[in-house]
């Protein structure tokens, strides 16, 4: 009997107590790693959610502003509004479209000394004081756009009432009229109002759930799920917030009873915690990529676009091998959204993206700023005849008739030409000179191709 007990104390100590402390050590590190990995996956799914917040509402200003430029780069307005004010002219080219088009809750035109001139706002058309409404970062909009270059739009968040609102500013300034200066010194302001609806649209569209304004002594909302509205609003305490996925809380309700209670689940929840790491992974980049491209198309947004673009003139500025960067305006689509309907215009422009996505080189990326606008990247080309080239073949293609609405329609393109290193090296000039040849493409009749450095303007298409 004592051999007996001997033998079985022996193989206790030397088998079942190690086992048992293996098991153990297994268990509490796998317990200790499975916390540590829900945390991170938490703080990492949040710190994403908040760049595509932040990129929410950079987009919506973006899209915004573009628009307040495309309604301000107008000779009929500046004739409607600075030579003989037309009151009703005014009212329905400017704030009753801008209500249709953009779903705007207000608009006015602001003389050189920001007095309202006009103003549309509940559906109606006066001259209430824009002042009056927007509060909290409008002046200071106002007074960044006024410093500016009397060419570009400016946009920013501000009060109005109790309410979110995004604001559009831009100049308004002739498109043709060589003989008028460009800086009249009258704005346009597009007010987007970001209510409860309007937030909720973008929270569906950035995967944020219950995208909302918060005080910032709500206790209800996390810290890491809530970003400052804009530096320019401070003074109202308050901030964007979402319900934040949290994948690691996910993780634990699932995997802890099952690690605790046996311990033949270990390799299976080990199994289980990488899949759903990699589904959590992918459905953050999913989430990021919905972020970058533009719902419409499909093509890259200029967010994408300035993050590959700067990714390769980074690249270029060691190496050297040259970029070239085409900016596109469609000549003529306004017409055919006015006169078919924006559905036909959407369609438009999805053929549009498929027909230059035929063009590309598997290295080139062609991306939608936003309304008729699109940019092609093309690395590596930096000579001349063989953009002309290229040029014309985009010019020639896009021209050929579309089949939109039943009907056949037909719309040109204009391109400016900007080439790296000979233009700039970043991606912010490169942009800038593109589009000032754009603009000497358009007032060289449409439908042709010009490069900043063609001192000749030789026409290409």
């Amino acid at each position: 009997m004592p051999r007996q007990i001997d033998t079985t104390r022996q193989f206790f100590f030397k088998v079942i107590l190690p086992l048992a402390l293996l098991v153990t050590l297994l268990l509490v590190g796998s317990a200790g790693g499975l916390i540590w990995l829900a945390d991170y996956q938490t703080k990492t799914a949040i710190g994403e959610q908040a760049r595509l917040a932040r990129a929410a509402v950079d987009v919506h200003g973006e899209a915004l502003a573009k628009g307040a430029a495309d309604y301000g780069h107008w000779d009929e307005a500046v004739e409607a509004i600075i030579d003989r004010f037309d009151f009703s002219w005014v009212d329905g080219n400017i704030g009753q479209a801008g209500a249709q088009n953009y779903g705007l809750a207000m608009s006015f035109v602001l003389d050189p000394e920001n007095r309202t001139v006009y103003s549309y706002v509940d559906g109606k058309g006066a001259t209430v004081d824009a002042r009056s409404l927007l509060s909290n970062g409008f002046n200071e909009i106002l007074a960044r756009n006024r410093a500016g270059d009397h060419v570009s739009s400016t946009s920013g968040l501000v009060t109005a009432g109790n309410e979110l609102a995004m604001v559009a500013v831009a100049p308004l300034r002739p498109f043709d009229d060589k003989a008028r200066s460009q800086d009249t010194g009258y704005l346009i302001v597009f007010v987007d109002v970001l209510n409860g609806a309007r937030l909720a649209e973008l929270g569906h569209t950035y995967l944020l759930p219950n995208l909302r304004l918060v005080d910032i002594d709500d206790g209800s909302v996390d810290p890491r799920a809530r970003i400052r509205i804009s530096d320019e609003i401070r003074a109202t305490a308050r901030y964007l917030a979402w319900d934040p996925v949290r994948p690691g809380d996910q993780l634990l309700q699932t995997a802890g009873p099952v690690l605790v209670v046996i311990l033949s689940a270990f390799l299976a929840l080990s199994i289980f915690v990488l899949r759903y790491s990699g589904e959590a992974a992918r459905l953050i980049r999913s989430s990021e990529a919905r972020a970058m491209r533009d719902a419409l198309t499909g093509l890259p947004n200029r967010l994408l676009l300035l993050d590959r673009l700067d990714r390769l003139v980074g690249h270029l500025k060691s190496r050297k091998p040259g970029v070239a960067l085409m900016y596109l305006d469609l000549d003529g689509f306004k017409a055919v959204n006015d006169g078919h309907g924006h559905a036909a215009g959407d369609a438009l422009l999805c053929q549009v993206a498929e027909r230059l996505r035929s063009l590309l080189r598997e290295q080139d990326t062609a991306a939608r700023l936003g309304g008729d606008e699109f940019v092609v990247v093309m690395p590596g080309l930096t000579n001349e005849n063989e953009l002309r080239t290229r040029a014309s073949r985009i010019i020639e293609t896009l021209r050929s008739p579309y089949r939109v609405a039943d009907t056949v329609v037909e719309i040109g393109v204009s391109i400016g030409i900007a080439v790296s290193p000979t233009d700039g090296q970043e991606s912010a000039a490169l942009l800038q000179k593109a589009d000032q040849a754009l603009y000497l493409a358009k007032s060289s009749g449409k439908g042709t191709a010009r490069f900043h450095s063609d001192k000749a303007l030789q026409v290409v298409g």
